[in-house]
């Protein structure tokens, strides 16, 4: 399921206020979406993040990121679903959030989404394969949904930013130089415009991206260290691992079993 399709491993909804999460890190891909209602996301070390958020707007949830997120004093409306599986890229490439914008505006609510979210509960209240294959469809389509209601970012041409285009050829090894030439910039002009988005000077943000994809594949693939340094761009796999522990603070192997999926109450 998890190599194949979207695989959708709880779902619910709640509304009103609501208390807050905390650091919480999730062994799974998550979105929250709020049809309605203000509240805001956060992020803790080591990149330390706080990000407004107003309904209607998603928050992408990525394995292993410490986070937290609630609603203001006034409360809001919201649904969310846990799920994994290689299939979220296509997603991500047309234009959905992921690690490098956790909260995203929507130009409307979702369209269909009080009948999207009756078949995720009906789905994931079952068992077997049929039930497993019906909550993969659901979850899919309302990740098309959200995609046709996602706000346009600003400076972006066919649904992507700058941004999104170095996030997209992250894994590539190219120069700062050469990153900049592919998106018809210079060196400064990427820079800047990198730093402005993200906070990230450009090789920290392809660094950000490539550690963020080798989280979502050891938390949803089986693949050995080796064949994901190589899918996130690394050659060397200890140097990759060396990276990668820099950056979260656990071995590969170790955040691995960290993030071993658990029973969902």
């Amino acid at each position: 399921m998890r190599r194949f399709l979207i695989s959708c491993h709880g779902a619910g909804e709640q509304s009103g206020p609501q208390p807050p999460f905390r650091r919480r890190a999730l062994p799974t891909r998550g979105l929250v979406y709020i049809s309605e209602g203000c509240g805001a996301y956060e992020e803790y070390e080591p990149r330390g993040l706080r990000v407004p958020v107003e309904g209607p707007a998603v928050i992408w949830l990525t394995p292993g990121v410490l986070h937290g997120y609630g609603s203001d004093a006034g409360g809001w409306s919201e649904h969310w679903v846990l799920f994994e599986g290689e299939p979220f890229a296509a997603f991500e490439t047309s234009g959905l959030g992921g690690r490098h914008r956790p909260v995203q505006k929507l130009v409307r609510p979702v369209e269909d989404a009080h009948a999207i979210f009756g078949e995720l509960r009906e789905a994931v209240a079952a068992v077997g394969p049929r039930a497993e294959i019906a909550s993969s469809v659901a979850t899919q389509r309302l990740l098309l949904a959200i995609l046709d209601a996602v706000e346009p970012a600003e400076g972006a041409t066919d649904g992507m930013t700058i941004v999104d285009r170095i996030a997209g050829g992250a894994t590539r090894t190219l120069s700062v130089a050469a990153r900049a030439a592919g998106v018809g910039l210079t060196t400064r002009e990427l820079g800047e415009v990198v730093r402005a988005a993200t906070g990230l000077t450009v090789n920290d943000f392809v660094i950000e991206v490539r550690i963020a994809r080798a989280q979502s594949l050891l938390a949803e693939t089986a693949l050995d260290v080796g064949q994901i340094a190589a899918r996130v761009g690394y050659d060397d796999a200890a140097y990759f691992s060396r990276v990668f522990r820099r950056r979260t603070g656990a071995a590969p192997s170790v955040f691995r079993r960290q993030q071993a999926r658990t029973p969902i109450d």
